[in-house]
């Protein structure tokens, strides 16, 4: 711990050094931002006020491993870990220390009396109305993550009574709001949310704080939407997703990339892209492969998917914001949708109390109508394998990988036939309820064989030309890269078992994955699940993706993989020689950075020397919090990392869809 955290204190004090260039308004930045995530404090604790707070909690930590099996533990462990994150970030933002001292402990207060209602086997918290602040355990890492739930007068819910409806609301962005002030607020806020649709239980996400909902923060979501669905006994078919500001962001993201999860969609200003947002000219784009990755979350690449779902727009009319709905009205308006943008008259970055109420209103009318969870039409549009589904249609393979893919399906019951068009297509699967027998299915224009599957349903499956015959790795749905990708879902980091052998490669491996544990525990919220190589088992090896930090001579694991034929085929690394493909790179000051199937189980990535890609000097503003290099990169490491990257990157490119190396390489200061 003592290691990790003089690491935490390095890499604040280049963020320190660096503030002042975050904090140009012509680059985006936020204008809260401080040069950090989270902040530098702006009180300070007393050493006796810590002494305090520590003691308190290590005796409630103790006391908390009687109940951690119980199924509501979460609910409870959330307010430690607040205090323990404060404690350990010096999350300290009050005006002066009393204040800060007064919510931590608060926030233990309530976690001894959560912890001996547990010990009971009650949880007094969840009954009546009112606010609630509640948390579960996350896939990802374990980690405990808390989420806000706004009950109304009356309002009857729970295991066998009649299920209700539900708005997702995604907050703005916050800096000071890490885990402590997150629950405080939600925990003593006598004031519901500025909607309060009638009947309706309103959550509130975390989002693991302030990645504009992206990542783990996306993955946030659905698993605090899961958990408020069993806790309420919620109408699945009546949820709706909403957000203003950076939340607006976040509800045009998860609202374009999973339409079919919804029975309306609002967004409140917020951002749709990269390039437009940040008026990037020709001469300050990045990469060409950076650029391709705005194809992960850009929402004009996904915007044929909002014809599946309702949508309502505000905008404050002297918003700058407002830009990002008129150009998404554009962009939807050649897709035949004419969007509904309401405008709050005289607003700035905020809602017009009347046009608010038209908003609330617009959206539960939709939510009372409820999804259609088998419609007879749908569309769906992507440019990742990572986001391939729309209801019961789901591409499971593209033509070119990071470029626009189109499906169309027309299901005519009467007909007992399905029509479907595609573009950039390989392979799809259809997956529909038994019927009275096999729909016909064309597919543009042809009538093909289909393959039925009647252990789950009925399944219908198209490829094309002959390729279901392959065999072997291909990119497919959830496994396509690029690195990023396997940091949404859980991932245990396996740390270097050698000693260190004082390379340059073996110092920088070294230092990044310190520097990654303790960047995804003060962005993420997380702490990360790590095991020595030969600690993994073969339940971890089916379950989790892999990150694995070092070289073929300090990592006995990595080593073992890289021996393997389908790993051998791509990369060659020893301490003699490092090839990717026709890549070379001189071993001793270069290291490769890459995502792959796992070799002992190909439905699973691992990720070899690297974490998030995106570095703090991306924090700035959440539109530039996404993935910064593709699925491998050969970079120089004889200079020290830096806030931007991780070092001098030298050649990267994506796999093809045999996950092999292609031919050409662009240089890496090629521009689209």
């Amino acid at each position: 711990m003592r290691f990790l955290h003089f690491f935490f204190l390095v890499w604040i004090g280049l963020l320190s050094a660096s503030s002042v260039q975050a904090q140009l308004r012509p680059d985006g930045a936020t204008a809260s931002f401080r040069g950090a995530l989270p902040p530098k404090a702006t009180t300070a604790l007393s050493a006796d006020q810590i002494k305090t707070l520590e003691g308190r909690l290590k005796v409630l930590t103790r006391e908390f491993a009687s109940v951690k099996k119980h199924p509501r533990a979460a609910d409870a462990e959330i307010f430690l870990k607040a205090v323990r994150y404060a404690i350990d970030f010096q999350e300290w933002y009050g005006k002066k220390s009393e204040d800060d001292l007064k919510k931590a402990t608060a926030l233990l207060e309530e976690a001894a009396n959560r912890i001996a209602s547990l010990k009971k086997g009650t949880t007094p918290w969840m009954d009546g109305s009112g606010q609630k602040v509640l948390g579960f355990y996350s896939k990802i890492d374990d980690s405990p993550q808390p989420y806000g739930a706004e009950v109304p007068d009356g309002l009857v819910f729970g295991k066998g009574k009649p299920n209700v409806p539900m708005w997702v609301w995604l907050h703005g962005r916050g800096d000071t709001d890490t885990d402590i002030n997150f629950v405080y607020s939600r925990l003593n806020s006598k004031k519901l949310g500025q909607f309060q649709p009638k009947g309706t239980i309103v959550i509130h996400p975390f989002g693991r704080y302030c990645n504009g909902w992206k990542s783990a923060g996306e993955t946030d979501v659905f698993e605090a939407r899961d958990d408020a669905i069993e806790r309420f006994n919620i109408d699945v078919e009546r949820i709706a997703l909403a957000g203003f500001s950076m939340g607006g962001a976040g509800a045009w993201h998860i609202g374009a990339h999973f339409a079919d999860q919804w029975a309306c969609v609002h967004t409140g200003a917020g951002f749709v892209d990269v390039k437009r947002y940040q008026k990037l000219t020709a001469e300050k784009m990045p990469p060409w492969y950076e650029q391709k990755l705005w194809g992960v979350y850009d929402v004009p690449n996904y915007a044929r998917n909002l014809l599946n779902v309702p949508l309502v727009c505000y905008s404050g009319e002297n918003d700058p914001q407002r830009d990002s709905a008129e150009y998404m009205s554009e962009v939807l308006a050649k897709e035949g949708l004419q969007t509904t943008h309401l405008i709050g008259p005289g607003m700035g970055h905020k809602y017009h109390p009347e046009v608010l109420k038209d908003v609330q209103s617009r959206v539960e009318q939709f939510v009372s109508v409820g999804r259609n969870e088998l419609p007879k039409k749908l569309s769906l549009q992507t440019r990742s394998l990572a986001y391939s589904r729309m209801h019961w249609l789901q591409i499971t393979g593209m033509e070119k990988q990071w470029e626009d893919s189109r499906v169309d399906a027309i299901w005519n019951e009467a007909k007992n036939e399905i029509q479907i068009t595609t573009d950039n297509v390989s392979s799809l699967s259809v997956d529909l309820p038994k019927t009275a027998g096999l729909p016909k299915v064309f597919v543009n224009e042809v009538e093909i064989a289909t393959n039925t599957n009647t252990d789950n349903g009925t399944t219908w499956k198209w490829t094309v030309s002959g390729d279901s015959t392959i065999t072997g790795l291909m990119k497919k749905p959830l496994l396509q890269g690029p690195i990023d990708d396997g940091l949404k879902s859980r991932f245990i980091v396996v740390l270097p078992d050698g000693k260190p052998d004082g390379t340059a490669a073996d110092k920088w491996s070294r230092i990044e994955a310190e520097h990654f544990l303790v960047r995804w525990r003060g962005l993420m919220r997380g702490d990360v699940i790590t095991r020595n190589p030969r600690e993994i088992t073969a339940q971890e090896v089916k379950e989790c993706n892999l990150i694995l930090w070092g070289t073929p001579t300090t990592n006995s694991l990595l080593k073992k993989m890289l021996e393997s034929k389908e790993l051998n085929e791509v990369i060659v690394w020893n301490d003699q020689v490092l090839k990717i493909g026709n890549q070379e790179a001189d071993v001793s000051n270069n290291v490769p950075l890459f995502c792959y199937p796992n070799p002992f189980n190909p439905n699973r990535y691992i990720i070899v020397n690297s974490g998030l890609t995106f570095r703090e000097a991306h924090d700035k503003t959440n539109s530039l919090q996404n993935p910064k290099l593709p699925d491998w990169a050969l970079i120089d490491v004889s200079q020290s990392p830096s806030l931007d990257a991780a070092g001098t990157v030298i050649a990267a490119d994506f796999f093809d869809n045999d996950w092999k190396v292609v031919d050409r390489v662009k240089s890496v200061t090629d521009r689209e």
